[in-house]
């Protein structure tokens, strides 16, 4: 009796520093309670006696196990134990002897004990948690003073069958117990327990993944497109979960990765708000690594983010998109955040963001039929603001002609604008190679749809033509009315202009002739 009393005493502090629940306490209540902090949304916690207390007293209890789980704590304390087997003075209460274990082998013990197949039937009733009612829940009876074990199973979303989490070794409430006085461990998020009969839940769900948002003035451009140059703003939403309050130390660090092609704003200029309001800036650290060349990762640590359990973290700051973010005509950004908790990593928040552009190929007529350099091009949107392009690819409007970016056709004939959000576009021929007419110039539309498709709308007298077939779009330069391609109403139209005017010069030829015979 000696020796189970005096690891019986063991067993308490062993149950503490294991992550479980034996506190400070005076003499409890005449019915065993126990009690789950820190409940799971959609879980079952299920307990199973395996040891009983008895004469409790002055910083002792009992410990005595139920013969039903005697293979079962013995093949668990044997699995988990650093020695070859258990002790043969403990070979009639195996439990007694898990009372010497440490909080690494007694977390242990409860992994390998959860295993035994089957569980007997279960001694109280299992403490089911809804979606609505995760935290703490109510103190249920369970049958008799004692340790049990909790088992934890779930069914995730989408799924049937049941998931087992992490189980625990848990002390009921004991009556008559006194003077204990032993510090929980924080290490598993016990050190807030204060009273007999309560465990604080060691499985966290899967950890929510943060909200990201990306806008260029006050319009959301997730999955839209976005201009070289935009500014972007960003944010990210993270929750830092309920049970950070049960621990002592909780840290909490936020990753966000920017890709190529965004230039993120520097450290200092990153904004961490709870409820609108700044957060204290000793309680975190904002590092940064990378360019808009590669990418940029961006890590806010949180060492202890215990005082906003249940709080959301909102992170804001800018990003540029950069020419770097170009790939042909085509290009794009993106951006994901992460949250990484001592629970484990997040799923990924995401944003992301398409750059557009279009081309066409200048040529002309004779040996100018495949390509012609020279020509000068202006583009305007349809408000009637004209594009200006900086060195660096950034795009930016101007109001007049003379101070937008003239774009002038090579050798091969090429005219390319990269890095553009989707929109409507004019493009306006300023000026013709020497030797064609300058009476002749092109204007003509060009729409980028969201979804990258680009269409050429073609001019009245259909010197653009549109492409088709995977061929790029032409516009022809002609040094006489005989070269344009008219055919159709617009030809027809422009004939009889032509007609009408020839045959009014006749006629003021005729007058003045007859004029002068007179």
């Amino acid at each position: 009796m000696k020796m189970r009393k005096l690891f019986a005493g063991i067993a308490a502090a062993a149950t503490l520093l294991g992550g479980m629940a034996l506190g400070a306490a005076s003499a409890q209540a005449d019915t065993p309670l126990l009690q789950v902090n820190n409940a799971q949304a959609g879980h079952t916690y299920t307990p199973y006696k395996f040891a009983t207390f008895a004469n409790a007293g002055t910083n002792s209890v009992e410990v005595n196990t139920v013969d039903a789980w005697k293979t079962a704590v013995t093949t668990a304390a044997d699995d988990n134990d650093t020695k070859d087997s258990i002790p043969a003075e403990y070979a009639e209460n195996p439990a007694a002897y898990v009372a010497t274990f440490t909080a690494e082998q007694l977390r242990k013990f409860a992994e390998g004990l959860a295993k035994t197949n089957p569980l007997p039937a279960a001694d109280g009733a299992g403490l089911t948690v809804t979606t609505d009612q995760a935290g703490t829940t109510q103190p249920v009876a369970v049958n008799g003073e004692g340790w049990y074990l909790v088992t934890d199973t779930y069914t995730k979303t989408g799924e049937t069958k049941a998931t087992t989490g992490t189980p625990a070794v848990v002390a009921t409430t004991v009556k008559g117990l006194t003077g204990l006085t032993i510090k929980a461990d924080t290490v598993t998020g016990q050190g807030n327990i204060k009273a007999v009969g309560q465990f604080n839940a060691k499985n966290e769900n899967p950890l929510t993944p943060p909200s990201k948002t990306a806008k260029v003035n006050g319009v959301s451009v997730n999955g839209q497109t976005v201009n070289v140059g935009d500014t972007v703003d960003f944010t990210v939403s993270a929750t830092v979960p309920q049970s950070a309050a049960n621990y002592d130390v909780y840290p909490f660090t936020i990753t966000d990765t920017a890709s190529k092609g965004l230039q993120v704003a520097a450290t200092d200029a990153f904004k961490v708000q709870v409820d609108k309001k700044a957060v204290d800036t000793t309680l975190y650290t904002v590092e940064q690594n990378g360019n808009a060349q590669s990418s940029t990762t961006t890590t806010i640590k949180f060492a202890n983010a215990k005082s906003l359990a249940g709080k959301t973290i909102v992170v804001s700051y800018t990003g540029v998109v950069t020419k770097d973010a170009l790939t042909d005509l085509g290009g794009g950004v993106n951006n994901k955040a992460t949250i990484t908790t001592n629970g484990g990593t997040s799923g990924e928040g995401k944003t992301g963001s398409k750059t557009y552009g279009f081309q066409f190929k200048k040529i002309g007529v004779d040996k100018d039929a495949n390509a012609l350099a020279g020509a000068q091009f202006v583009v305007k949107k349809k408000d009637g603001k004209y594009l200006k392009q900086a060195e660096n690819g950034a795009w930016s409007l101007v109001g007049a002609q003379k101070d937008a970016t003239v774009f002038t056709s090579g050798k091969d004939g090429l005219v390319q604008l990269k890095g553009l959000a989707a929109g409507a576009y004019t493009v306006e021929e300023t000026a013709a190679p020497t030797g064609y007419a300058q009476n002749f110039k092109v204007t003509f539309d060009v729409t980028i749809a969201e979804s990258g498709t680009v269409t050429f709308t073609q001019d009245a007298l259909k010197q653009v033509t549109p492409p088709t077939d995977g061929q790029i779009a032409t516009v022809k330069n002609v040094k006489s009315i005989t070269q344009l391609p008219l055919t159709g109403a617009a030809g027809t139209t422009l004939f009889t202009v032509v007609a009408l005017l020839v045959a009014g010069a006749g006629v003021t030829v005729a007058v003045k002739s007859r004029q002068r015979t007179h």
